[in-house]
């Protein structure tokens, strides 16, 4: 499991959305700008909470595997989520044949996960129980595809792996933070210089939106000298 990051970095992050976060990662020049977030599946459910932020307890899993239950490690992620770093993200992959069946939440599991100290799940399955989990896991973040009627046969396969969601390999202990704009994972090691970079963003940002707002009239060179190409 990766270092905890200082409790003041997390909260600073969090008042950030992922775009300008995305931006200053990008500036840091750490890893390919096509690398480090989620594709557009992995959507965000409940855009009007604030921005999640927590470490990420992963696992695989599968529910439409036809016949009786198979044996099943969910007993294995509860603890781990427990033992985990808080904030706590819970990411599950789909193993199973059926991406679009599948479903691995619902309203008693996040109510769960959340008295354990999660704040969301990030997923490339379905979910279900949606006003029970405003209901009864209120704030919790829910980061997938969409909705699926019934559970199947939900099995918890690995805890605590490698594993891929929407193209975003993510590993335990990875910090990750998602909003209305999707879902990114930042470089645990170098977080409290995406603050700093994230800082530099919305100055930059904030010059040019001032430039326009302040200007009734503005040509393509002035644009371009402002945007600096």
């Amino acid at each position: 499991m990766k270092q905890p990051i200082p409790t003041e970095i997390i909260e600073e992050l969090r008042q950030f959305d992922a775009a300008t976060l995305s931006n200053a990662v990008e500036r840091l020049d750490i890893r390919d700008r096509i690398e480090g977030f989620a594709s557009r599946e992995v959507r965000c459910r409940f855009p009007e909470l604030p921005p999640m932020i927590g470490y990420a307890v992963t696992c695989t899993a599968d529910s439409t595997y036809p016949g009786k239950p198979r044996p099943n490690k969910l007993r294995d992620l509860i603890d781990a989520v427990e033992a985990a770093p808080k904030p706590a993200v819970v990411v599950i992959q789909n193993t199973g044949h059926d991406s679009l069946k599948s479903c691995f939440i619902g309203d008693m599991i996040c109510a769960a996960y959340q008295k354990l100290g999660a704040v969301g799940v990030v997923t490339d399955g379905g979910y279900r129980d949606l006003e029970g989990i405003r209901k009864r896991a209120p704030g919790f973040h829910i980061f997938g595809p969409g909705c699926v009627v019934s559970h199947g046969n939900v099995v918890i396969m690995d805890v605590g792996i490698p594993v891929t969601v929407g193209g975003m390999p993510v590993e335990p202990g990875d910090l990750l933070h998602g909003d209305d704009n999707g879902v990114l994972r930042i470089p645990n090691e170098r977080a409290a210089d995406v603050v700093e970079k994230a800082k530099v963003v919305q100055d930059v940002e904030g010059r040019l939106f001032d430039y326009l707002e302040k200007n009734d009239s503005v040509t393509a060179e002035d644009l371009k000298r402002e945007l600096g190409i």
